[in-house]
């Protein structure tokens, strides 16, 4: 989570890298600000089963 944070604050979060990341014990998610489209955030969902809070 630390690295999709970094990702984000420095502009460099989009879909692909997003899913590289993604872990399915992430229950929150902060992708405010990023690249990262509806179709990413689709991806990521059905991966981290235990989403429970996503900043948009």
């Amino acid at each position: 989570l630390a690295i999709t944070a970094i990702a984000r604050r420095k502009k460099l979060l989009t879909d692909d890298i997003l899913v590289a990341l993604a872990d399915h014990m992430w229950y929150i998610l902060d992708i405010s600000g990023s690249n990262v489209t509806d179709v990413g955030l689709v991806k990521v969902a059905a991966i981290c089963t235990n989403l429970r809070a996503v900043d948009i």
